[in-house]
């Protein structure tokens, strides 16, 4: 048997007041209250299980117009029209929870950004520039994060493109480092094995770039991808880059899959 509740142990209950649970009472938020004999109300579990589901809905910023129409479809009972209603309207409610998420995602994007930014600046700031003091060698915080980010790819592989660019272009190293592994490799939305994904695809598309592509094919096995994954990606290609394109990328991973295995058994 339930065990009944009077308006202030419910009120203490829920953390609603007792001015709001008679409001939303007399709005229809709540249906009717039974009432003990002296006519006080005594809220039931089921009345408690609604009140804390309706919570739920405001909390995520349902209009109270919203919260009416569902309480007054749900006491309509399970038919078919008010079962098919209070799906679409609760469909409707979080699809628009989705698109606000991901409007706060591209907010919290750019300011991730800003704070990178004006962490370098504070760096910057607080080294000594005055002409009698050594130039300071530390590398900024970003170049770290993009070089961590980049041995976590790609291991041996991306080292090895990046040392080989030191006697002929080292700003070209830095920016590899900086912009696409301290920036683009280290925002959030998407894993290391999806950002691969992607990489070799368009790699693979592109058709004139092998050897960034087996670095890539190396760094695809290296983050957790199967064979299957990274070979359906190439052939995914031929349908948008065509046949020679998908060929090409097939044969870089059929040499980068013979390497890896070699280099296991070694």
């Amino acid at each position: 048997m339930d065990t009944l509740l009077s308006i202030r142990e419910t009120a203490a209950r829920t953390g609603l007041t007792v001015h709001t649970l008679r409001y939303y009472e007399d709005i229809g938020l709540i249906d009717p209250v039974p009432r003990n004999a002296g006519g006080q109300r005594r809220y039931r579990q089921a009345d408690l299980d609604w009140i804390a589901f309706l919570l739920r809905l405001k909390a995520t910023g349902m209009p109270i117009r919203h919260m009416q129409a569902y309480a007054a479809l749900r006491r309509e009972g399970s038919t078919l029209a008010s079962v098919l209603a209070r799906r679409r309207l609760l469909e409707s409610h979080t699809d628009e929870l989705e698109r606000q998420w991901a409007e706060l995602a591209d907010h919290l994007d750019l300011l991730r950004s800003k704070i990178a930014l004006y962490r370098e600046m504070e760096a910057a700031l607080a080294s000594p520039s005055t002409s009698d003091k050594e130039p300071q060698h530390d590398p900024p915080p970003r170049y770290q994060q993009g070089l961590a980010r980049l041995h976590e790819v790609d291991g041996e592989a991306g080292q090895r493109v990046i040392d080989s660019l030191a006697d002929i272009a080292p700003d070209l190293a830095r920016y590899i480092i900086e912009f696409g592994f301290g920036d683009v490799y280290s925002r959030p939305g998407l894993s290391l094995p999806q950002r691969e994904l992607a990489t070799i695809a368009a790699l693979t598309a592109l058709g004139n770039a092998a050897p960034q592509l087996k670095v890539h094919l190396h760094a695809a096995l290296n983050v957790g991808l199967s064979r299957r994954e990274i070979t359906e990606t190439i052939l995914q290609m031929a349908v948008y880059a065509g046949f020679p394109a998908a060929l090409n990328g097939m044969f870089a991973a059929k040499e980068v899959f013979a390497e890896h295995d070699a280099r296991t058994a070694a």
